[in-house]
């Protein structure tokens, strides 16, 4: 004769890696830089400014503008994703607040310096964009990957500013005014 015992099983909910406060963490960093974008344009547009976004080869403004906040996206993903790898990424953050306020400040006073100093303000936040991602990469491999557009895109930026300047200023650019004005009689 067969018996059969009754066995009780307690089903047990599974734990997933990635916890609800965790993905709210994520969450939360990933919008902050677009948060101070916004918070930023609310007040430059009260002061009366307006930013400049930079759109080569024809782009409406519109474009270069939508690209900055994918752009300010993927910073603050790259950004999120580091801070969940523990303390060593946590010590990433001061150097990628440091990128996203040059990523947000450099549109408004973009209009307010000339071409030269436009180029080396480009050319720091390029190197301070390096610099962040290099330690970025040494902590997260997705947030190096996803620190790669907004570099590229920078870089790009600097690079054309510098041609552009070196191209109009002495001594590479033809100079018109070298004679001296006649006297008035």
């Amino acid at each position: 004769m067969a018996t059969i015992t009754a066995q009780q099983d307690t089903l047990h909910p599974t734990h997933s890696k990635l916890a609800l406060g965790s993905l709210a963490r994520l969450a939360l960093i990933t919008a902050l830089p677009l948060a101070a974008f916004g918070g930023t344009n609310f007040a430059a547009e009260a002061a009366g400014l307006q930013p400049l976004f930079f759109s080569p080869g024809g782009l409406p403004g519109w474009a270069g503008a939508s690209l900055h906040l994918v752009l300010l996206f993927t910073i603050g993903l790259a950004l999120a994703l580091t801070y969940e790898t523990g303390r060593r990424g946590r010590k990433v953050m001061p150097w990628g607040v440091a990128f996203v306020a040059g990523m947000i400040v450099f549109p408004f006073v973009a209009g307010y310096i000339d071409a030269f100093a436009l180029a080396l303000v480009m050319t720091g936040v390029l190197i301070l964009g390096l610099a962040t991602g290099l330690r970025i990469a040494k902590v997260s491999r997705a947030g190096s990957w996803l620190m790669i557009p907004s570099l590229l895109w920078v870089g790009f930026g600097a690079v054309l500013g510098l041609a552009v300047a070196a191209a109009w200023s002495p001594p590479f650019a033809l100079i018109t005014a070298q004679n001296t004005a006649p006297a008035s009689a």
